[in-house]
């Protein structure tokens, strides 16, 4: 169960800000050329092909341990501008000489990426996560969970693997870090797209 005592209004801003995003991405991604008829399969498989998929997916195990598991799905809008959502779950469990802490982190985000040339590229997220309170933040009760907006932007690099297939590895900044965000800048992300 999720307990809020209060909803700042920057949160409120931000989720406001996802629905326009969210919106603006839908219409931009179902705007079409007018064909006739018979284009009709020709244009949904070329639609198709603007479609990837991938995310990352993180293990560690030892004293402490993480799995992180974050799928995405974008939309190549033009040549050089994607956009797109992702979700998020990771479960962290920590052991030391006295205690043993388990939680779970779950949320998801919206990006773009402007490509400035083959392999390199721009880009911009916004993540919205769902933190424990036990763990992450002393202002809260123990047991209440709490969310925080991440604004992370920076550039990425990109390398094919295959025809529909790429590996990438950014390095992005965490604009409104604070003492509730689940990790400090810089923020390193590696991850593979896949397209259809």
């Amino acid at each position: 169960m999720i307990i809020l005592n209060f909803v700042p209004a920057n949160i409120i801003q931000m989720r406001i800000r996802i629905i326009v995003t969210s919106i603006a991405i839908m219409f931009f991604s179902s705007i079409r050329p007018a064909f006739s008829q018979n284009d009709d399969k020709t244009f949904t498989s070329q639609k198709a092909k603007h479609f990837f998929t991938g995310g990352t997916l993180g293990l560690q195990f030892g004293t402490q341990t993480v799995i992180d598991v974050s799928p995405i799905i974008g939309y190549m809008i033009t040549k050089r501008l994607a956009a797109g959502v992702g979700i998020t779950y990771k479960y962290f469990r920590q052991k030391d000489q006295y205690n043993i802490f388990k939680t779970s982190i779950y949320g998801g985000s919206l990006f773009s990426r402007l490509y400035l040339f083959k392999n390199v590229f721009l880009h911009g997220e916004y993540e919205l996560l769902n933190l424990e309170s036990d763990y992450f933040s002393i202002v809260f009760q123990p047991t209440e969970r709490f969310w925080v907006g991440s604004v992370l932007a920076g550039a990425g690099y990109s390398e094919a693997i295959s025809e529909k297939s790429s590996l990438y590895l950014m390095i992005l900044y965490n604009f409104n870090e604070s003492i509730n965000s689940p990790y400090a800048n810089p923020v390193f992300r590696a991850g593979i797209n896949l397209g259809f």
